[in-house]
């Protein structure tokens, strides 16, 4: 079988996400071939190509779109950079595995999207956290019922990043011109991870709550100015019947728990060490069952009993697994993929964009 020759737009040893996820996914692939590098700097670029050895290295990554060598790219650069290097690289007749978020305005996305119109690549975005087989556990007693009707779903998801501290390595953040914020980047994971579970939102209510105007910087002694929220409560149904609640929270004790209470049980999807990001892994799943919740007369702590721990390797192991399935959706062909879209990021933006304009009106907001 012929191996997908891959350019990784942003592949500098130096890029943490990279280095850590793609590069090492890709290296142990019995279906890729790391072809190529590009970054802003040459020499970066040819670091990362001696490490990873006989790869091309461009510091203009047009050049490595127009190389024969390279089938699929990975963009695996900062948001804002997003929106032109996606529109050439489908221009370029390349697949394309794009990390989340798709772009950073509704007009750069509805420019992709048109271009996509006419265009026969393949296409992926880095929403992981479905290719965790903790996830799957649960969707699969969902599916099954095995804890009845779904009556709720609760999650809250926190990180100590987005509040009052920061590194100058990730101050961009910090910035809602970048795209990177905590509904972006931390909500999108979950929001996503919600809708793979259950189904798509059709209503939202937001409030939205800022503690902290700037952050401290941990390795330089200054502050930056801060215009991202710090907290969102996001209420609402998905398929018009199971009530959602979702809290996320900034610059707070990480943690991520995620809680299905169903008319015979209770599911806990739950992150172990967590730094509030469920998509990179290392997530638990706990379970309480009974024939009604009138055989309940109190909670007890050893009533769950744990159904499946994560002790792989993350994050490195649910981006590994996206690659696959995109894969073998380029391989076959397919016209129904398996792997989440650029279609589908495009869904969770306009999913996003109402709760920005539900916290920022106080408004309910219906989706179709």
């Amino acid at each position: 079988m012929n191996k997908i020759k891959t350019g990784i737009i942003g592949g500098s040893i130096r890029n943490r996400w990279a280095s850590s996820t793609h590069i090492p996914a890709l290296l142990h692939s019995g279906l890729h071939e790391i072809t190529a590098i590009a970054t802003t700097n040459i020499a970066s670029a040819q670091e990362a190509a001696d490490q990873i050895g006989h790869v091309n290295a461009y510091d203009d990554y047009i050049k490595m779109l127009e190389s024969n060598d390279v089938d699929m790219v990975i963009v695996s650069v900062k948001a804002p950079y997003h929106h032109k290097v996606l529109l050439d690289a489908i221009r370029a007749n390349k697949h394309i595995y794009c990390e989340w978020p798709l772009a950073v305005t509704a007009s750069e996305i509805d420019e992709i999207m048109a271009q996509l119109h006419t265009s026969r690549v393949k296409h992926a975005i880095g929403l992981q956290s479905r290719q965790a087989d903790e996830v799957r556990r649960v969707k699969e007693m969902i599916d099954r019922h095995e804890i009845g009707r779904i009556l709720s779903v609760n999650i809250k998801s926190s990180t100590q990043a987005k509040g009052n501290w920061t590194d100058s390595g990730s101050s961009y953040i910090l910035d809602r011109s970048n795209g990177a914020t905590l509904l972006t980047i931390n909500g999108g994971h979950i929001l996503d991870m919600v809708s793979y579970l259950f189904g798509h939102f059709t209503e939202v209510q937001a409030s939205h709550h800022t503690h902290y105007t700037e952050a401290r910087f941990t390795d330089q002694s200054r502050t930056i100015a801060k215009n991202i929220e710090d907290q969102y409560i996001i209420q609402g149904k998905i398929n018009r019947e199971i009530p959602v609640s979702v809290h996320l929270q900034g610059g707070a004790y990480p943690q991520f728990i995620l809680e299905v209470q169903g008319e015979q049980g209770i599911i806990r999807l739950y992150q172990n060490r967590s730094i509030g990001h469920p998509q990179y892994g290392g997530l638990s799943v706990s379970l309480v069952k009974y024939e009604s919740s009138q055989a309940i007369a109190s909670s007890r702590p050893d009533d769950f009993t744990l159904v499946m721990e994560d002790t792989k390797e993350f994050p490195l192991t649910n981006v590994a697994r996206a690659h696959q399935s995109f894969a073998e959706d380029i391989l076959s062909n397919s016209d129904n993929p398996k792997t989440p879209d650029f279609h589908y990021a495009a869904y969770l933006h306009r999913l996003i964009r109402a709760i920005e304009e539900s916290a920022r009106t106080g408004k309910r907001i219906y989706l179709n």
